[in-house]
């Protein structure tokens, strides 16, 4: 039953913060402490899984593949446990960053309806219901971002859930033709049964999967909606999106061309070109901004690049670099736009022009901005380096030379991009003096979240460690298989 329990407990706290609608201070204490058992079910889930590889929980005893079956195994797991850890922070910071009337018009319920659908998503054991979770996903975010009615946040809101809609009707109609062709969407029955269908329709309904996930993780030309919509809402809501919602994304990719489809011909090889060039139009335009956030936003594009990259290289090693490419990214990026956040109050603005003097006026945020600007860019012994030198060497290992140079090539104007910030917020002189700190809850969530990262980077060996297991159960099916199937038998 834990297997539920990360998606049941977040849906039971926005259920108690609607009941709590008329108290303010008890709905910021009851959000606060589901925070702490989202991280605490998160932890206890994967300690429960390390040693025994899978966890299945088959709903009303029906076996799979007729029921609703939740798996968790290595991989879920773990990005289960890397959205505890966000929503701790998130929920922290959202006390400071998001005023009274947007937690009156239902913040609190919103963010926690968000949070199990991220989970549902990572547990579920089949496509349908992966579907249903992308739903709530996309309901709860499309009202965060419109959430306060003004201009550019309504105008972001419909960017946002105008192609997503787009994409949700391509996965229903995907989810229908896969249906037709194997009578199955329990995903360890598709895995046995998708190689019976003809190769050229697998190929047609596999195609129709990469641009509907494709669309979800913002993928180019998919990508769109991703700069023009995160910019608008409070930061810490646009840190909660760039840290899970894309990864959402790229774990249903990965889940299903891992089980369902095979990742060979066309397919592979589209999807290694849409991802050098998601890798190098995201970088070149978040070169040329001058906006601290609209930056972080492409930036946030370019490094999808590598992660579907690992994916589409398809081999053990790829894989393990995939997954320990999505949790670093998510700390990080979470963590820059919550730093950028924390300028923005302070200074009323995110526009670089604008901006500077940080490093004296907030050195310990200027500390930590260094240390997840290096993490992003790469820089040794930070996660990032760690993580772009496995997908690297994924590319080298089937001699993949163009893929590794663009990730070398992107990850140099990453470090400018990252330069170009640092100069214009933290080194160069302020126009108008900076207002001192008003309280520490602006900062310690981010250095929750960056101590983390440093864990990550300087204890290398127990993440790779678990990517590497994770690679050996991607690129073994029939390991999911058996746990699941195994279950009902």
């Amino acid at each position: 039953m834990i297997v539920a329990l990360p998606v049941l407990t977040p849906l039971l706290i926005a259920a108690l913060m609607i009941c709590l609608w008329q108290s303010p201070k008890a709905r910021i204490g009851v959000s606060i402490l589901g925070g702490v058992l989202q991280l605490v079910l998160g932890v206890a889930l994967f300690a429960q899984v390390l040693p025994a590889g899978h966890l299945v929980t088959q709903f009303g005893n029906w076996p799979a593949p007729f029921g609703i079956s939740f798996v968790a195994d290595y991989l879920s797991a773990g990005l289960v446990l890397m959205t505890g850890v966000l929503t701790l922070a998130m929920i922290v910071t959202s006390n400071v960053d998001v005023d009274s009337r947007r937690r009156q018009y239902g913040f609190h319920p919103l963010f926690f309806v968000l949070i199990a659908g991220v989970c549902g998503a990572f547990l579920t054991g089949d496509l349908f219901n992966m579907f249903v979770w992308f739903e709530c996903t996309l309901l709860a975010s499309f009202v965060l971002l419109s959430l306060g009615g003004e201009k550019k946040q309504v105008r972001g809101g419909l960017q946002y859930v105008v192609p997503n809609l787009f994409g949700s009707v391509i996965f229903l109609s995907g989810i229908g033709l896969l249906y037709g062709a194997t009578g199955t969407l329990n995903f360890a029955d598709l895995h046995q049964k998708a190689s019976l269908v003809h190769p050229g329709l697998l190929a047609s309904i596999s195609g129709l999967f990469l641009v509907c996930f494709g669309l979800k993780a913002a993928v180019f030309p998919f990508f769109s909606w991703l700069p023009t919509s995160y910019p608008t809402p409070p930061p810490v809501i646009t840190a909660l999106f760039a840290g899970l919602l894309t990864k959402v994304g790229v774990y249903a990719l990965v889940r299903t061309f891992t089980l369902v489809f095979p990742m060979e011909g066309i397919i592979q090889t589209v999807l290694i070109t849409l991802s050098c060039l998601t890798m190098i139009i995201g970088v070149v335009a978040a070169a040329s901004q001058k906006d601290f956030k609209h930056i972080l936003a492409y930036h946030s594009m370019s490094q999808i690049g590598y992660m579907t990259a690992g994916l589409a290289l398809g081999t053990k090693f790829a894989f393990a670099a995939t997954v320990l490419y999505m949790i670093h990214h998510s700390l990080v990026k979470a963590n820059l736009f919550l730093i950028a956040g924390s300028v923005e109050r302070t200074s009323g603005s995110s526009e670089l022009p604008s901006l500077g003097g940080f490093h004296k006026a907030r050195p310990f945020l200027a500390i930590l901005f260094v240390l997840m600007a290096a993490s992003l860019a790469g820089l040794p012994p930070s996660s990032g380096f760690w993580s772009k030198l496995f997908v690297v060497q994924s590319s080298l290992r089937i001699e993949q030379f163009v893929v590794a140079g663009v990730m070398l090539a992107v990850s140099l104007l990453t470090l400018f991009s990252m330069v170009k910030v640092w100069n214009e917020v933290f080194l160069k002189e302020p126009k108008e003096p900076i207002p001192p700190l008003k309280s520490a809850v602006d900062h310690w969530p981010i250095a929750f979240v960056a101590v983390t990262v440093l864990l990550f980077g300087f204890w290398i060996q127990p993440f790779s460690d678990y990517a590497l297991e994770v690679g050996q159960q991607l690129s073994t099916p029939q390991i999911y298989v058996e746990a699941v199937l195994g279950v009902a038998r």
